[in-house]
């Protein structure tokens, strides 16, 4: 658009309306020399109260002065609209505005952000006024960089009154009433309804629209799965509204400058945005940018998820790819993080700030803010940040700092270069994990999401999350490999895709369980259902519960611990492993140019276990024979798990491999890359003085000798011959 910047957007949150003025100065100084450019404002912090106190008496004469500050510093500023809290006022107009769990109960005031009901008349008329005023103001101020819209959208993801799980929300008469006229859309007649919504235990006969209801309670306490499906996509659906409801109140004022939203995924108490409304799919193609928010040290994730950062990156540039828009970075921690008052739960350090920052560089983003700047004295909760509360510097301003000259030393390069997409696409179902969450097994799929994925990264293949929209569209016939972790709910429409798309040539990868459930939460009449069956060559797979059988494959020995499926074949379908009573374990069958990969365990969830290399050994194998080679592999002697983590940008002529490195002693390491076809002209190493080393290339392969240090980086430039 005609307002982005001529640099790479690289900044930090701050909060004008909370620091002191006299103070504006000195940090804004202080982010121009760290090789800043961006500045996030208004997100939290109450922004909407401080600016419009009472109702109709705006007070922009502050937040002008810190645009006339910031552009005087060369700064520009992306803007929140602030509607993820309203003030105080708008709850003493209009009591009922609050959210309403499944138990009748408000939610309490000042417990999180987003307690105001997006349903409520009175919210959407106040918000949308809010949201005008502020782009009239904005789009005035000469260095107005773009907008986020509201903070993190969906229902409030902390725990208000019960102790191991959220709330349910909203159900109060708006929200009663849009979701009526939401399923009224989709089914259309109340018999219609009525036969969906079956359910054993709770079969009701729906004679009147008042009639239809949302759910109470969860699918595990018996009640009905299919209207449990339709609560929660109807809410999915909701906040994707809601967010281009504001892209519209912002663009009939402003029409140049960018729009955005900044998210999450994979959140403890919500894996999958079931509980919180959130499908970023459908967010994403609502703004023009997409954002998530980075934040390892919370929880100290790393320590027993150390793919946690590429996965998680790797969902948020997929979905940024899906909707055709830049990948942003909104939050990006900057300091020693959680805990209260035994925290940090994880002191993040300058090699943190170095690590996250190459992580999301090599993963495609497209903007990074640290969250925030500066300390805050009234967060009780450990949130360390760049500067301590003086505003003096820490050792993580000099990393970001030394980032920052990085990132304006090689800024064309870097904001046009691009992520080759994956060699490996993990299918994701926003109706497959409400199902799961609903019957309590949420955290399985997670466990198996993680399998499946940290198997193909740890092997060095790159890696999408794909859709079943995008398997009908075939946006996935590219894809070498795609792999269906737990996948236990799946309609005729993306079982024939999937069929279409082995059939074209690809490589399809399934787990036990796979298919067994209808769009509905019904079981499906044949398992594996329609297409996926040939795709994988089998008659049938009939579930059987946990025993103890194990699988020899080659010369290891695995026990999977969970249930498995016992497997009818199609003929001519291959079997690679069996279970100790004969049952084919893992079996490979061909169909048209493409094969069909079939695991009867968990071998998803169960790579995750002590003994669980039974995917990763057989994938590897197959993926061998079929030709089928990461573009970056990184070997180090003695170690297993991706401890160095390669990630590709492709540019004009160039090509630059980042490494983050999580190695806590000196190493050598060999890099193998695939050159497609390309001669290297040279190579240079490092992120300021930048030196030419040596490699050897044998036809399509390149192979570099690097001796790295501990918790240092790697950036590794390569220049192609013309």
């Amino acid at each position: 658009m005609s307002s982005e910047l001529p640099q790479f957007p690289y900044g930090a949150s701050y909060s004008p309306l909370v620091y002191p003025e006299a103070e504006w100065s000195g940090d804004l100084a202080a982010m121009r020399d760290a090789g800043m450019n961006l500045i996030r404002v208004g997100d939290v912090h109450g922004s909407w109260d401080r600016i419009e106190p009472r109702r109709g008496e705006f007070q922009f004469e502050k937040l002008a002065r810190f645009y006339k500050t910031a552009q005087e510093h060369g700064l520009w500023v992306i803007l929140s609209t602030g509607t993820s809290c309203p003030p105080l006022w708008l709850v003493t107009r209009h009591p009922d505005v609050s959210i309403v769990s499944s138990r009748g109960e408000s939610y309490p005031l000042a417990a999180s952000y987003h307690w105001a009901c997006i349903h409520h008349p009175a919210f959407v008329e106040e918000s949308d006024r809010y949201t005008e005023a502020l782009a009239s103001f904005a789009v005035q101020q000469p260095n107005h960089f773009g907008w986020q819209i509201s903070n993190e959208i969906g229902f409030p993801f902390m725990p208000t009154r019960e102790r191991d799980m959220l709330d349910l929300y909203c159900y109060c008469p708006h929200c009663r009433a849009e979701f009526q006229t939401w399923v009224r859309e989709k089914y259309g007649t109340l018999e219609a309804v009525s036969e969906a919504w079956m359910w054993s235990t709770t079969a009701f006969w729906y004679n009147d629209w008042a009639e239809v209801n949302p759910p109470e309670a969860l699918p595990s306490a018996w009640s009905g799965v299919t209207r449990w499906i339709d609560w929660r996509l109807f809410w999915q659906k909701a906040f994707a509204r809601f967010a281009r409801r504001q892209h519209e109140a912002i663009r009939r004022i402003d029409t140049e400058h960018p729009t955005s939203i900044n998210t999450f995924n994979f959140k403890g108490y919500d894996r999958f945005g079931t509980y919180t409304g959130l499908d970023q799919w459908q967010i994403a193609q609502q703004v023009d940018h997409i954002g998530y928010d980075l934040y390892p040290g919370s929880g100290n994730k790393l320590s027993s998820r150390p793919e946690h950062s590429s996965i998680f990156l790797d969902h948020g540039r997929s979905v940024s790819q899906s909707a055709g828009s830049a990948f942003w970075l909104h939050e990006m921690e900057s300091g020693p993080i959680g805990g209260w008052l035994l925290g940090p739960e994880y002191n993040t350090g300058a090699v943190d700030i170095w690590r996250n920052g190459l992580e999301a560089l090599g993963h495609n983003v497209k903007l990074i803010l640290y969250m925030p700047w500066r300390e805050w004295d009234y967060q009780p909760l450990h949130w360390g940040a760049l500067v301590d509360l003086d505003g003096s510097p820490t050792p993580r301003l000099a990393a970001a700092s030394e980032l920052g000259h990085y990132i304006r030393g090689n800024d064309e390069f870097l904001r046009s270069a691009q992520v080759p997409l994956g060699e490996v696409a993990l299918l994701e179902s926003k109706p497959n994990a409400i199902f799961l969450k609903g019957i309590g097994q949420e955290e399985l799929l997670f466990t198996a999401q993680r399998g499946a994925y940290r198997a193909a990264w740890e092997l060095g293949y790159r890696v999408d999350f794909i859709t079943p929209a995008q398997v009908a569209s075939r946006e996935i016939d590219h894809y070498k490999a795609v792999m269906l972790p737990l996948l236990g709910l799946i309609d005729l429409e993306t079982a024939e895709g999937l069929r279409r798309y082995v059939d074209q040539g690809g490589l399809l990868v399934t787990f036990a369980r796979c298919g067994s459930f209808t769009e509905r939460g019904w079981y499906h009449r044949q398992v594996p259902p329609g297409g996926l069956a040939a795709a994988l060559g089998l008659t049938g797979a009939a579930p059987d519960g946990p025993g103890t059988h194990s699988v020899r494959y080659q010369d290891t020995t695995f026990t999977p611990k969970r249930s498995r499926d016992l497997f009818s074949l199609l003929p001519g379908t291959e079997v690679l492993a069996s279970f100790d009573d004969g049952y084919p374990a893992v079996t490979l069958a061909q169909l048209g140019a493409g094969q069909g990969l079939a695991f009867a365990a968990h071998a998803d969830s169960e790579y995750l276990a002590g003994d669980g290399g039974l995917l990763k050994s057989v994938f590897a194998d197959v993926m061998r024979k079929l030709g089928i080679q990461p573009q970056v592999r990184l070997s180090v002697e003695g170690i297993t798990q991706r401890a160095l983590d390669p990630h590709l940008l492709e540019g004009p002529g160039r090509t630059t491999i980042l490494i983050a490195n999580y190695l806590t002693r000196d190493t050598s390491a060999t890099l193998h890359l695939k050159a497609m076809g390309r001669q290297v002209a040279h190579i240079e190493r490092g992120f300021g003085n930048k030196e030419r080393i040596t490699w050897s290339q044998e036809q399509d392969n390149i192979t570099i000798e690097l001796n790295t240090k501990k918790e240092v980086g790697e950036a590794l430039d390569i220049f192609w011959r013309t």
